[in-house]
């Protein structure tokens, strides 16, 4: 087993050094930190957690609450967090809500009862001042993915507003007056920020809003297709020339439902969406998307913890904002 002192002589400074990049409860030079946690990396040096807790006051467990945990979206955060958090000793605890706000309420008490001593939180509720109860008791919360404009945390997200805007200009430049969405759960800020923007790209290209090519698909694969599949069958007469689905799960689900209405992507009807669907390269049409960057998500987040936890940055909030960008590819059609 590697011991601090074999570290300490690998990267040449003191065992004192060493502890303290490990614990972060001292101030050390970023060139040394990096030093150290390379020689941490190179030799598997794994802190002994339940001396550490003892210690510092720290359990090194972080809990992690997303809406999905079979959507690799969120999968590829939380790869993004360990990567950046292990090799300091914590833990991740992965936790699903199913968009369930109960649930994620429920998950929150058994956390903070663990004292655990970080929460990444992509929540599902619009109630700030539920999630603020357990900040008010000492709950440390960083929101990952989605925020809420009142609740006192950190957060890690994505620009959804823009990155929506420009891809619906896009489809509006390719001639589409026609336009559709399926939406998320407008509750959630992501959901609310992305069909904002699409609005605002419609309003701005002076095209009309038709309601009757407004889908709500809940950030769900089956909802979407069933609520895509009855938009169709109630505008048969008059289509959209293009759907844009708010992520990936949607898009997959909407693919499924235009394949059942015998309708080809993007011939008959175009289809873009936000984050890109499973196993993409093995889809023809390749679907122009919105990039995600969620590995990008979880290393800022868990880097924003660390600093937070080693009192290296100021107290007051900080707002992350990843910028996304389009990738053209082969499902929307030129009109």
């Amino acid at each position: 087993m590697v011991t601090i002192k074999q570290v300490a002589e690998k990267a040449n400074v003191s065992t004192a050094t060493v502890s303290r990049v490990i614990n972060g409860n001292y101030p050390v030079s970023e060139k040394v930190k990096n030093k150290v946690m390379e020689t941490i990396k190179e030799l598997g040096y794994r802190p002994n957690s339940i001396a550490r807790s003892l210690k510092c006051n720290k359990t090194y467990m972080v809990g992690m609450v997303v809406p999905d945990i079979s959507n690799n979206y969120f999968m590829d955060i939380a790869r993004g967090v360990e990567s950046v958090i292990s090799p300091l000793g914590y833990s991740l605890i992965f936790c699903s809500t199913d968009e369930n706000t109960d649930k994620e309420l429920r998950l929150l008490n058994a956390l903070n009862d663990k004292r655990v001593d970080y929460v990444l939180l992509a929540s599902s509720t619009q109630e700030d001042h539920k999630l603020q109860k357990f900040i008010n008791q000492g709950m440390n919360i960083i929101m990952i993915d989605t925020s809420l404009e009142n609740l006192q945390t950190d957060s890690v997200v994505e620009d959804n507003y823009n990155a929506t805007y420009k891809l619906i200009s896009y489809v509006i430049d390719q001639g589409h007056k026609r336009i559709g969405a399926v939406n998320g759960l407008l509750s959630v800020s992501t959901a609310k920020e992305r069909y904002n923007g699409f609005c605002k790209a419609l309003e701005d290209h002076d095209i009309s809003l038709e309601q009757s090519y407004i889908v709500n698909g809940a950030y769900n694969r089956k909802k979407s297709y069933e609520e895509v599949k009855f938009m169709i069958q109630r505008n048969m007469n008059k289509l959209p020339t293009v759907l844009f689905a708010a992520n990936n799960d949607m898009a997959e689900g909407a693919m499924i439902a235009l394949k059942e209405m015998n309708l080809k992507i993007p011939d008959d009807i175009s289809l873009v969406s936000f984050g890109d669907i499973n196993l993409a390269e093995l889809i023809e049409p390749r679907l122009t998307i919105i990039s995600q960057n969620a590995v990008l998500i979880g290393q800022k987040a868990g880097e924003l913890m660390l600093k937070k936890v080693s009192g290296n940055s100021e107290n007051n909030i900080t707002k992350v904002t990843i910028p996304s960008e389009i990738i053209i590819r082969n499902s929307v059609k030129s009109i």
